[in-house]
């Protein structure tokens, strides 16, 4: 397993996201969807996750979404055990309920670097029943807060004292 360089892609990624998020933010308000705003703004079509996600979004839609959907990956790809399901079902659940082919599309380009990401999640949700899922997924953040809490001090990833 290639833990270390797995985590590192997704970190990497984040890092994508949140420039992703930037760049949309600053025309959020001239742009009335993400399919409108990728038309008109050459800039943004470097960014992946824009052309997986529902093109009708309104950007700031896909700002609060992806926030919600990201802002648990720092702690959880620090914990010693990393929580695999946590990391991709939050993404699941907050940007592709509704959208099979867009969250089809973006473990495709995952699981370039990261062979195991999104294994074992449960269907897509349809956009109306997305509410349904959040007991699973505030369960998973939970388990994994619980975590970085008893392994807070732990070594990993530098090796003990001896």
């Amino acid at each position: 397993m290639d833990d270390p360089y797995e985590r590192r892609a997704l970190l990497l990624h984040l890092g994508d996201v949140l420039e992703a998020i930037f760049c949309l933010s600053k025309c959020a308000d001239s742009r009335a969807s993400i399919g409108d705003a990728l038309q008109k703004d050459d800039a943004l079509v470097s960014f992946a996750i824009l052309s997986q996600v529902d093109a009708g979004m309104h950007p700031q839609e896909f700002v609060r979404r992806a926030t919600g959907a990201f802002f648990v990956w720092p702690k959880a790809l620090l914990d010693e055990t990393l929580n695999r399901r946590l990391l991709a079902q939050t993404v699941q659940h907050d940007l592709f309920a509704g959208n099979e082919a867009g969250w089809t599309a973006y473990l495709s380009e995952r699981r370039k670097e990261v062979p195991w990401f999104g294994e074992d999640l449960p269907d897509v949700p349809d956009s109306n029943s997305a509410d349904a899922g959040e007991t699973d997924v505030a369960a998973d953040s939970e388990s994994a807060s619980e975590g970085a809490r008893s392994s807070r001090y732990s070594t990993w990833p530098w090796p003990a004292n001896e």
